[in-house]
This record gives structure tokens, C-alpha cells and sequence, in this order.
């Protein structure tokens, strides 16, 4: 067996996540936004789960509410005043965490423009990427 960042780092990193509760999910059969890397079913089914008081709400306007806010030129403040919002609908439920979803992409290409860069795991609440992991071999001399 080779032993490289892979089988080193990666699928540890990944084994612990999953025994936290993250579920892997492969890219190859998923939907998500291209602008955001949103991954939209997952997002649309929990954010009729933790916002059971409105049985109607409009998932898609709520995505394009959120790109817009990605798009402002403030370091993410509008995006994380929506996150921690206690009116209005709910992106995340603090009240009852076990409530939201919780997975791991391997692998996640992000664009901005002609920049593009590709983290080892992306972490997402609620289908949103929220946090990314780079890992590295220990004792990596290169």
C-alpha cells in the first residue's frame, strides 16, 4: 500500500468526521450551484425541515437572496448575519442542532472569476460549504 497524503491524512480525516456525524457524500451525484457550491436538494429539504412554520417558503428566492449577499463586497458579514438570524427563516437550527444536515465533499472546486482553488474537504451544514480542511502528510519535507 502506498502511503501518501490520501491514505495518510484524507480518509483518517474523513473516518473521524463520519464517526462526529458528517455523512460523505460523492460529487458525481449531487446538485448543487455552480455560483455558490451550494448543494441545493440538500438545502431545499432541510430548510423546509427546520422552518416548519412555513410549510411555503420559497428555498429558490432564499438561494438567490444568499448569492446576492456572497456577491456584496463585505468579508462574508451579510452571509453570517443570515446564518445567526433569530427571525426570519432559519439557515441553521441552534435550537436543535441534530435538526440540520451535516456532510463532507471531497475535492469541492470553487471559482471566483479566474481564480479557482480546490480544498481536500469541504464541510457542509444544511448543504451550505462552511468550512474547508486542507490536509498534509506529517513530516512532508517538500
Amino acid at each position: 500500500m502506498s502511503f501518501n497524503e490520501n491514505t495518510r491524512v484524507k480518509i483518517p480525516a474523513i473516518l473521524h468526521l463520519n464517526r462526529l456525524g458528517y455523512d460523505y457524500l460523492s460529487l458525481s451525484n449531487t446538485t448543487r450551484d455552480d455560483n455558490t457550491n451550494i448543494f441545493t436538494d440538500i438545502f431545499e429539504e432541510t430548510i423546509k425541515r427546520i422552518n416548519p412554520e412555513d410549510p411555503d417558503i420559497d428555498t429558490k428566492r432564499l438561494l438567490e437572496d444568499i448569492s446576492l449577499c456572497l456577491d456584496n463586497d463585505d468579508l462574508g458579514k451579510t452571509f453570517y448575519q443570515m446564518l445567526i438570524a433569530s427571525s426570519g427563516v432559519k439557515l441553521i437550527d441552534f435550537k436543535n442542532f441534530n435538526n440540520n444536515s451535516f456532510h463532507i465533499v471531497t475535492e469541492l472546486t470553487y471559482k471566483n472569476g479566474d481564480d479557482e482553488f480546490r480544498p481536500d474537504i469541504t464541510l457542509l451544514i444544511n448543504g451550505m460549504p462552511l468550512a474547508f480542511i486542507e490536509v498534509k502528510k506529517p513530516n512532508n519535507h517538500d
